[in-house]
């Protein structure tokens, strides 16, 4: 969990994520051993304020791979087969991965992690 990789999110339908760009494995590192993987994208469009609460910023650094300050869609997650993965870029921070546990728990209504 929390690995940066490059993902082809096409094809899409309607209002879903498009075009290859980078996205963050949430699934757990167990159950990555399948053939699917669960995925959040990252967008580098600056969200307008009411969105804010559910993304994630991410400043680019070298361990992470990204070259401009990007923001991860915690209410978006997709389940992929791996063949969707391009290039591994980096790996995100454990706080900014307890922040994503925080938001995916609350958008899917679950108990929040201790």
């Amino acid at each position: 969990m929390g690995s940066i990789w490059l993902i082809r999110f096409d094809p899409s339908i309607g209002s879903e994520i498009q075009k290859t760009r980078p996205g963050i494995i949430v699934s757990a590192t167990a159950f990555n051993q399948r053939s699917r993987v669960t995925v959040l994208p990252i967008t580098s469009t600056t969200p307008k304020a009411k969105m804010l609460p559910v993304m994630i910023a991410i400043a680019p650094s070298e361990t992470n791979g990204l070259d401009v300050e990007s923001y991860a869609v915690c209410i978006d997650p997709a389940t992929f087969d791996k063949k969707r993965l391009v290039k591994r870029l980096g790996q995100i921070e454990i706080e900014q991965i307890q922040q994503i546990k925080q938001i995916l728990a609350t958008y899917l209504d679950l108990e929040p992690p201790e």
